[in-house]
């Protein structure tokens, strides 16, 4: 997509001026029918959606806003001139919506950036913001493990049994093998920052750091697909990351220091806005550090 086109200069615009910190990404999905399924079924509330515009097989020209935890805008045009952009919602961290029953709608808004991010301000984003944290705190807290559970039981009796290709075919889908395959260490980054992003969107909601993460981990590595056996591992990342950034980080000690305890106990005793900027704070760094490698 061009950077000069309507679409692009407005979605840059529009991320510069809305409440904390959103970026904007452009794309092309003429010639990627993928990208158009993704992102379609992606929509919060996809039929509603499509009143306003929105089509999977006309997709064309869009941009990607992405903002603070976990949050993601979907940018289209439309075809009404005096809101010539549609602002749709997207699901994140893979929580079930019910799209028949949640307040969050897409809106056409119009081609000025500061009066569109006024109204995104004061509508759109406080409710994706509030059904999201509440979807996400269900999910978490009626967590079934039993999914998870089945695979590794089946995994352990794969390879105890007399079929070497199925117990390789389990070990593909269900392994991370993060030592020696960069692959699986870009899975487990992106599942560290997933948890991040669910824990700065849960804070407050369900407590201090140390009760907002209680199933975080689990839900993230389920739908990512990651072994179960590397759910500590994930976990242990997330927490040294906040720790790093609340300058609590001892390079001498080990994960499994007994100190690590008094130091989540000192960051659950601040205020939760301070809790919220260190967990973003260790997200962006994380973001940053992903990125540039």
């Amino acid at each position: 997509m061009s950077p000069q086109s309507p679409l692009a200069n407005f979605a840059h615009a529009l991320a510069d001026r809305l409440p904390d910190r959103w970026e904007a990404t452009g794309l092309d999905l003429r010639d990627d029918a993928d990208l158009r399924h993704h992102f379609y079924y992606r929509v919060w509330d996809r039929r509603r959606a499509q009143d306003l515009g929105l089509d999977r097989d006309t997709m064309a020209e869009i941009a990607v806003l992405d903002g603070p935890d976990g949050r993601r805008l979907l940018v289209l045009p439309t075809t009404e001139a005096n809101r010539p952009f549609l602002i749709c919602p997207l699901i994140a961290f893979d929580v079930p919506v019910y799209s028949s029953t949640s307040p969050l709608s897409s809106v056409a808004v119009p081609a000025d950036p500061a009066t569109a991010a006024d109204e995104l301000a004061d509508s759109l984003l406080p409710v994706y913001e509030s059904e999201l944290r509440d979807m996400l705190d269900h999910v978490v807290g009626t967590l079934d493990a039993t999914e998870a559970t089945i695979a590794a039981c089946l995994a352990a009796d794969a390879e105890h049994s007399d079929d070497p290709e199925l117990a390789q075919e389990l070990y593909e889908m269900r392994g991370v093998r993060w030592l020696s395959h960069p692959e699986d260490i870009d899975l487990l980054r992106f599942a560290a920052e997933d948890v991040l992003a669910a824990l700065s969107l849960l804070l407050g909601h369900r407590g201090t750091l140390s009760e907002a993460l209680v199933g975080v981990t689990t839900h993230v590595r389920i739908y990512s697909e990651v072994h179960d056996s590397c759910e500590a591992l994930i976990e242990a990342e997330v927490i040294g990351r906040i720790l790093t950034a609340a300058g609590l980080a001892d390079t001498s000690s080990g994960m499994f220091d007994p100190a690590i305890k008094e130091k989540i106990a000192t960051i659950d005793a601040l205020p939760i806005e301070h809790q919220r900027a260190l967990v973003r704070a260790a997200a962006a760094a994380y973001t940053r550090r992903t990125d540039a490698g």
